[in-house]
């Protein structure tokens, strides 16, 4: 039976080719995101590792930063061969025109030069090194972003805001170092260093033994003379490895889930090809059978040659999937994730991974059909030939478990969209069940969608187009196969389309509700190192909004002062006749026009009532007089301008809120405040254009990701329906050489196939258009209830353009069927038996 089975495979090669594609396909994106994973997983490790290269031991603080002594006493200790105290300080430096450099509102890092070459923690591109005060080296993405070229001047600001020009000689390679968050990193002499950020304290200190000395002896003396933690270079690099497993793990998990949805849908296309091959295959089977082979043999052979296809098909996808790994790797690039250079890695769990998925779906696909081939008799498989394809779970079966799978799918959504985001689980469970539900249906449904769909289509075109429409409901278990298959990844692409244009609109409104101004001009704030911290100026200067409130482009100019309070609180306050318009909160209760000396208005969430007494750090008591919702400024605490001041003294606003007035262009309002604030190049200007550009950005990034990955799942159901229909093709030779021969054209042929893959097509896509938007809207809507308002936005332009792509793409995997079928002759097809 093994060598019928082999035998079997090699006369039917041509009719497995597209399931083995399929397989093949599958397990490529799932293997290819392991062997990404490995591989990114490899290269972030050997970036990151340049920052502990050579070092033995870490020397770092408990809290705070490393005193200068620590150093010194480190150095004396025996055994110790090279020391290279390591300095962070908070460094403004400024772009071509002036501006200072920010990343996410933060300015960049001064950092020291090596003590000790071998220990330097980052590479040089080109130029070299500073040497000498007045000398300055940039990290690489900053001098190419900007196109700062070496032995130019660079601009750079002190803790004071002071400007200095320093000679760029050398370009830094950091690699993918997150500790400074894409910011602007120089290295300075001491002398710059120390003037430019005050800062002379270390964050750390390399220590690399002396050749000979027992690394574990000096990391104990380290630790006794520092007074610090001593860290072994194993847990300095176990740090690093779980960095740079931090960088790929998430992506990787959301590969893993797509690569299983991938296998899935090719799940149907392998149970459809070994149903409709045992069908075919029936006058064989039965001859096998009177011979002398038993049910359980029968059953068997179809398994063997499930087997020995799912391991050929899975290490063709092994091959594949360095060809997905590496594209996965490339493709991480263009959304912004830069990955180091690094050879493929191909590892033994990849391997078996690989291999095990693709042989056991195999299997789990051929299951079916060789349980039904073992059980047809002999005589009737002779008689009719779709006899085995036929036979089937009675109506009354499916419909029942069609309708117990969608009522508890039902009832577990509508729960889930009660609560919120923690019953987003419940609704995508529950869609997962009523999903089942249509599975176990869709042999009975498919026939009344195929014929509702190609009504219109077969008024319009005639015969041919009719003719497909009985064609694919001629066998409603394998078009429901065909067509479950390819409405899943359509499903799945609907869903995150309305998701994510709900998020979309939500955010947008919510930013319009909560961004109630249109431009803001603040300090940036740079972030120090440990108790350093310490913003370079936090204040505006007054002189800033009265410049901009001669501009007849703004309606209202407001400054504003802040300060922290405890519990994550803060009290703001606004300058005399700014509390108008878009800049006043929406008061919920009480009136903002008592406010004043001694009172105070809080934020709804405050749980506080008019007429309490209340006191807030620095302020004294102070009774509440208004509560109110949406304020452009978070903290919470409102005070008037005048209490602000007596509580914490006179000063600069810490930000000027801007409105533009009727009649202005933002563009136009924008220029004017950029030219305002060019002299003061501390200052940030953030706009809620910025601010909206940024998120419809990442949102549309998102989407194209999500369409990319859902997109294996729908072209592995495309070779489905190619598959599908050259089986076919096969099985209705004669069939088609008679419609020849009554005076249907070869044109009418190939038109009649291709029509009825594009029914095919059709009707998975639209179903996977509908039920995912549907699935789509009751989590959108669940997520509405609780943090917002109004109602889940549904794409239609999207899931249109999904349903005619996937239409499309069936009716081209059809072309070489269709072709093959119309070129055939007349006379040979009839003669067939």
């Amino acid at each position: 039976m093994l060598r019928v089975a082999l035998a079997g495979l090699r006369a039917h090669t041509a009719r497995l080719l597209l399931t083995a594609c399929a397989i093949m396909v599958g397990v490529s994106f799932l293997a290819g995101s392991l062997v990404y994973g490995d591989t990114a997983r490899a290269a972030f490790y050997d970036d990151l590792a340049r920052s502990a290269r050579n070092v033995d031991v870490m020397v770092r603080p408990f809290s705070g930063l490393l005193e200068p002594s620590v150093a010194d006493r480190v150095r004396a200790v025996p055994g110790v061969g090279a020391v290279d105290p390591r300095v962070v300080g908070a460094l403004g430096v400024l772009d071509r025109d002036g501006r200072l450099l920010t990343r996410d509102g933060h300015v960049g890092y001064g950092l020291s030069l090596p003590g000790d070459p071998s220990l330097r923690r980052f590479d040089l591109a080109r130029g070299r090194l500073p040497a000498a005060p007045g000398e300055i080296a940039l990290d690489r993405q900053t001098v190419d972003e900007q196109k700062f070229q070496v032995d130019t001047l660079l601009g750079v600001l002190d803790r004071q805001g002071a400007r200095h020009d320093l000679t760029l000689v050398g370009v830094l390679d950091l690699g993918v170092n997150r500790q400074f968050n894409g910011s602007a990193v120089a290295a300075l002499t001491p002398g710059d260093l120390t003037a430019l950020t005050g800062t002379t304290r270390y964050t750390e200190i390399a220590v690399a033994a002396a050749p000979g000395a027992d690394p574990a002896r000096v990391r104990a003396d380290v630790a006794a003379a520092s007074g610090a933690r001593a860290l072994p270079a194993e847990q300095v690099r176990g740090e690093l490895a779980w960095r740079a497993g931090k960088y790929v793990d998430g992506f990787l998990r959301v590969l893993v889930a797509f690569g299983l949805v991938a296998l899935t849908v090719s799940g149907f296309v392998i149970y459809n090809t070994f149903a409709m091959l045992a069908a075919q295959r029936g006058r064989e089977l039965a001859l096998l059978r009177c011979v002398g082979a038993s049910r359980l043999q029968v059953f068997g052979m179809v398994l063997a040659e499930a087997s020995v296809l799912g391991v050929l098909a899975s290490l063709g996808g092994l091959a594949l999937s360095l060809l997905v790994g590496w594209g996965l790797l490339v493709s991480r690039e263009f959304v912004g994730a830069q990955i180091p250079s690094h050879p493929l890695v191909v590892g033994a769990p990849t391997v078996a991974v690989a291999v095990g998925f693709g042989t056991l779906l195999a299997l789990a696909g051929a299951l079916v059909p060789a349980f039904g081939a073992s059980r047809v008799p002999p005589l009737t498989a002779m008689r009719k030939v779709a006899a085995l394809e036929a036979r089937g779970r009675p109506r009354t079966v499916r419909l029942v478990a069609a309708g117990a799978l969608g009522a508890v799918g039902a009832g577990a959504g509508a729960l889930g969209m009660a609560g919120g985001f923690d019953g987003l689980p419940l609704v995508l469970g529950g869609a997962m069940l009523v999903f089942l539900g249509f599975a176990a249906a869709a042999p009975l449904l498919v026939g009344r969608l195929v014929a509702a769909v190609g009504w219109l289509p077969g008024r319009l075109f005639g015969a041919p187009v009719r003719l497909a429409a009985v064609n694919a409901r001629r066998n409603p278990r394998r078009t429901a196969a065909t067509t479950t298959a390819l409405m899943i990844g359509v499903t799945l692409m609907s869903l995150f389309s309305v998701l994510l244009a709900t998020a979309r609109v939500q955010s947008g409104a919510e930013l319009r509700e909560n961004f109630r101004v249109d431009f803001r001009v603040a300090p940036a704030a740079p972030v120090g190192v440990a108790s350093e911290r310490s913003r370079v100026r936090a204040v505006v200067p007054a002189e800033v909004a009265g410049a901009l409130r001669t501009h007849p482009e703004f309606e209202v100019v407001a400054p504003v002062r802040t300060a922290p309070l405890s519990g994550g609180r803060a009290v703001w306050a606004v300058a005399p006749d700014g509390l108008v318009g878009s800049i006043r909160p929406e008061v919920t209760a009480g009136d903002l026009a008592a406010l004043g000396p001694g009172t105070v208005a809080l934020g709804r969430e405050q749980g506080r009532a008019l007429g309490d007494q209340v006191t807030f750090g620095a302020l004294g008591p102070l009774t509440v007089v208004a509560l109110y919702d949406d304020a452009p400024v978070a903290g919470g605490v409102l005070v008037s301008w005048d209490q602000f001041a007596a509580s914490y003294g006179a000063g600069d606003p810490h930000l000027v809120l801007v409105t533009t007035a009727a009649g202005s262009t933002p563009l136009e309002a924008r220029q004017v405040v950029d030219d305002v604030v060019r002299a003061y190049p501390l200052l940030q200007v953030t706009g809620e254009a910025d601010q909206a550009e940024a998120l419809a950005g990442s949102l549309d990034q998102l989407l194209g990701i999500f369409a990319a990955l859902l997109g294996m799942s729908v072209l592995i159901a495309v070779f489905g329906i190619g598959n599908t229909l050259a089986l076919s093709v096969l099985e209705r030779t004669a069939e088609s050489a008679t419609l020849r021969a009554l005076g249907l054209s070869r044109r009418q042929l190939r038109g009649m196939l291709l029509a009825e893959a594009a029914l095919m097509g059709a009707v998975g896509a639209v179903s996977g258009a509908v039920f995912g938007g549907a699935v789509g809207w009751a989590a959108g809507l669940g997520l509405i209830n609780a943090y917002g308002h109004g109602l889940p936005t549904v794409p239609l332009d999207q899931l249109a353009l999904f349903t005619v792509v996937a239409t499309g793409a069936a009716m081209i995997a059809a072309v070489l069927p269709a072709r093959r079928a119309a070129r055939a002759s007349i006379v040979a097809a009839v003669s067939q038996p």
